[in-house]
């Protein structure tokens, strides 16, 4: 039955009861202490204690203690009761000497008044709250707050129970049970699992980052989910150059090139490029030939602005953009793997300068494309197999190609114009890549009929490797901005998912052998007293590959050179990453501090932050735990804090204030 004065002051007003005005002015807390031992104290004793004390007192409501008025004060609830009892003439019960009515109703009058001065005295002041945990919802939108990832952990958690009032966030209904503890721990674990380190500090991901398949998938996945984000269809450059040219007819006389590309939400690096290969003028009076002359024929087919054939455009520029993707296919560079014997030509250095060549040049045009008029018709050869096991697939792309080049009469040019033809397509190509960046390549690359899915991958036999190709996209289509972004995202790929290290290792212990002359999957022993990716071990294997390729003349010249590019390649992107991780710990522990103070809703003090730094040292060195191992019960830590877990209402700072201030979640 126990009610605080403010909680009483509440119900008062609920009930509608009258409380006096004193006589028109507000009541002073000394006259009512005075009133209370003149009138009130003596009134209890005479006519209320009898019955209200000793070891058995009446409703079990003792009124020997409240011999002063902070006493009734606090404990406002039973003299409430009281209140109600007097104003209904049945307290003093009928049997007991009665006090006369003129003095009932003083007493009356005094409670109720001051009811009315603490209700004033402490108005806006909700009372004291109970500390609370976070409820589940709370608890599961503060971790998304937190970490940017809906994970919701507390899905496994009981469900929250409601108190007698029936309210469900209350300080009485949401107590911590051993059971709880335990699911409030999981729950951090599990938290922890989807934390990552990056380069500045640490994130989190949608799933655990735990196995080197959950990293590969993740950061792959944002890698992909760029690209395909970026704008690179060439119909929409066409579309919008089109707008550009009748800006006027449609409305906006004064649209600029880079307005028109907001709009049409298409690079503003890249539509001034496409303008000026569809609208630059005759080279010294000259017609255009060879596909930038008939792609501009294309454009300026295009028909005007009509209200009666909306569409009629976009189907031109599907068109126009056809032809330029057909184009950049049949006149695509080609390349193959240098042949050293003894190696296979799936070995990792040679493939790697296979694949290095196509990306330098996405944005040239192989001119044996081109056929002269004076040619004769060549003859569709037989497509061979698939190539077996380590072997590259140039071969057959070649005759492929070579097929679907014989059908394309827009690379028949005039052999006595065929410098202006070659310029032509030199010009095409510039603008038009054969792909801005390629996201999956298989075994048979640049063939696309097998191995689907594997985005990045370098396209190995049976081993791990991933390999960048997106100069085009950079170079066209991206701003500082994006160019920025794209850098940082394989940056975080190699930094998070170690996939460099991991491919060396593989390639290792599994094809390193074949200059051993043991095959391509012979891989070699672990070095004694080095690990594998130490300097001296990756440069002892350069040097075998290298003297491997000069052992026979007829070997392809370029070998050594590629040789050189793959090992210099891996040491340095080790080395590099090395001193990343380094620089990267102190950066990532104050992040760990900074997400503390998030978690907590409030500015760490120096102790906090250095209790923090002190656990961690101490279970690095007493432990053994890994950096990363460590940084995860680091965040288990700060989760399991009641700083964290619980929810404290604290008061106003402000001198003589009794308001609350809540602190949010």
């Amino acid at each position: 039955m126990q009610r605080s004065i403010r909680s009483v002051a509440v119900l008062v007003v609920i009930g509608n009861i009258a409380i006096p005005s004193a006589r028109g002015a507000e009541v002073t807390g000394a006259t009512l202490e005075r009133k209370f031992t003149q009138t009130v104290r003596p009134f209890v004793t005479r006519y209320c204690i009898g019955c209200h004390s000793g070891d058995s007192p009446a409703a079990q409501f003792d009124l020997r203690p409240y011999s002063t008025m902070s006493a009734v004060v606090r404990d406002y609830g039973h003299w409430t009761l009281a209140l109600e009892r007097l104003t209904g003439n049945s307290m003093p019960p009928k049997q007991a000497p009665q006090p006369p009515e003129a003095l009932r109703q003083e007493v009356i009058a005094w409670v109720k008044a001051a009811r009315m001065h603490e209700a004033r005295k402490t108005a806006g002041d909700p009372g004291p709250v109970l500390a609370r945990r976070l409820s589940n919802a709370e608890y599961d939108y503060t971790i998304r707050d937190l970490t940017g990832v809906d994970i919701r952990p507390a899905r496994e958690f009981p469900v929250d129970p409601a108190n007698t009032e029936g309210f469900d966030n209350s300080g009485e209904s949401l107590a911590m049970s051993p059971t709880l503890l335990t699911k409030y721990l999981q729950a951090a674990r599990m938290v922890s699992d989807h934390m990552y380190l990056t380069p500045d500090g640490f994130d989190f991901s949608p799933h655990p980052m735990l196995a080197e398949t959950d990293r590969d998938r993740f950061t792959i996945k944002r890698i992909i989910d760029f690209y395909f984000s970026q704008p690179t269809d060439y119909a929409d450059y066409f579309e919008a150059a089109w707008r550009y040219k009748h800006r006027a007819a449609l409305g906006k006389p004064r649209a600029t090139l880079a307005a028109v590309a907001t709009e049409a939400k298409v690079s503003a690096k890249y539509l001034p490029m496409i303008w000026q290969i569809l609208e630059e003028p005759t080279e010294r009076g000259k017609l255009e030939v060879g596909p930038v002359a008939k792609l501009q024929t294309m454009w300026r087919d295009l028909p005007a602005p009509s209200a009666n054939q909306p569409d009629a455009v976009r189907a031109k520029c599907v068109e126009m953009r056809d032809f330029a993707v057909r184009i950049r296919n049949h006149t695509a560079m080609q390349f193959s793997s240098p042949l050293v014997q003894g190696l296979p030509a799936g070995s990792q250095p040679l493939l790697n300068w296979k694949l290095r060549n196509f990306n330098l040049n996405r944005r040239k045009s192989d001119m044996q494309a081109l056929r002269n008029d004076t040619d004769p018709a060549p003859v569709q050869a037989e497509v061979p197999k698939y190539p077996g096991l380590h072997r590259d697939a140039a071969p057959r792309w070649a005759v492929i190609m070579a097929n679907e080049r014989a059908g394309d009469a827009d690379l028949v040019v005039p052999a006595a114009e065929r410098g202006r033809y070659e310029t032509s397509f030199a010009r095409f190509a510039s603008v038009f890549p054969d792909a801005f960046f390629w996201s999956e390549r298989g075994r048979d690359f640049p063939e696309a009929a097998r191995d689907k899915g594997r985005f990045l991958s370098a396209g190995y036999h049976n081993a791990m490797g991933y390999w960048r190709d997106d100069v085009p996209l950079s170079e066209l289509i991206l701003d500082d901005k994006g160019q920025k972004e794209l850098e940082r995202l394989w940056l975080e790929f190699d930094f998070v998912a170690r996939h460099t290290e991991r491919t060396y290792d593989q390639f290792y212990f599994n094809q390193a052998g074949a200059v051993d002359g043991k095959g391509a999957e012979s891989g070699r022993p672990r070095p004694p007293d080095k690990a594998i990716t130490d300097p001296a071990v990756i440069f002892g294997l350069r040097d075998d590959y290298i003297a491997k390729a000069l052992a026979n003349p007829n070997n392809d010249p370029i070998a050594p050179e590629a040789i050189r590019f793959h090992f210099h390649r891996i040491n340095d992107t080790l080395r590099s990453l090395e001193r990343m991780r380094l620089e990267a710990e102190p950066k990532q522990l104050n992040a760990l501090a900074e997400f503390a103070t998030r978690a907590y809703r409030r500015p760490l003090e120096q102790s906090e932050r250095d209790q923090l730094l002190g656990f961690y040292r101490s279970i690095r060195e007493k432990s053994g735990l890994t950096h990363e191992d460590a940084m995860r019960d680091m965040i288990v830590r700060v989760l399991m804090s009641p700083k964290f877990c619980y929810r404290v209402d604290l008061s106003d700072a402000r001198p003589g204030s009794r308001t609350s201030a809540r602190s949010n979640p």
